[in-house]
């Protein structure tokens, strides 16, 4: 777990959405990395998966129909404003998913010294392949992993969306 938790925090540190959500440079990584814990045992509570390169340069966490299981008191250790901002997001991604039988893809992250090698595409294939007949979902949270999805056959699900002063997620659908 602290290995992943370690991948999605270098992965998710210069992230649009994560910035926003965690604004203080110094304070991000550790913030970050409560959230990622916390984030990982709430996935696994739900019957996700959580899949790793053998390299452990990569990680991809899969929830059955965008279904976490996690407390409040996993985030302990985040601000008040953290929090609020953390929830601000979680329930617009809840707004916006679609309804039915899905995998979303909640996190993917390459640590930086792994990244533009084709790592998170083979990864995602993996969980792709392993998820056969049922839809995948997730929300993108730049151009750049928007394009990485598109590539793996995902489509724009509807328009972009985000948290009053956060930056824009974009949802995407796979069809296997």
């Amino acid at each position: 777990m602290d290995t992943v938790a370690d991948v999605l925090t270098e992965a998710f540190h210069e992230d649009p959405v994560s910035a926003w959500v965690f604004p203080g440079e110094e304070r991000r990584p550790a913030a970050l990395t409560i959230f990622h814990r916390a984030i990982v045992r709430g996935t696994l509570a739900a019957g996700g998966h959580v899949d790793v390169t053998d390299d452990l340069s990569a990680a991809v966490l899969w929830t059955p129909s965008g279904e976490e299981d996690t407390d409040d008191d996993a985030f302990a250790g985040l601000t008040g404003e953290e929090i609020g901002r953390l929830a601000a997001v979680f329930e617009s991604m809840t707004e916006h998913a679609p309804g039915g039988e899905y995998h979303h893809a909640l996190f993917i992250g390459v640590r930086r010294s792994a990244q533009r090698q084709g790592i998170g595409a083979r990864l995602m294939r993996h969980g792709l392949d392993r998820n056969g007949a049922v839809p995948a979902y997730l929300e993108a949270s730049g151009p750049e992993s928007a394009k990485l999805y598109r590539r793996l056959g995902f489509r724009d699900h509807g328009p972009a969306f985000a948290v009053e002063g956060g930056p824009p997620m974009l949802p995407m659908w796979r069809e296997p």
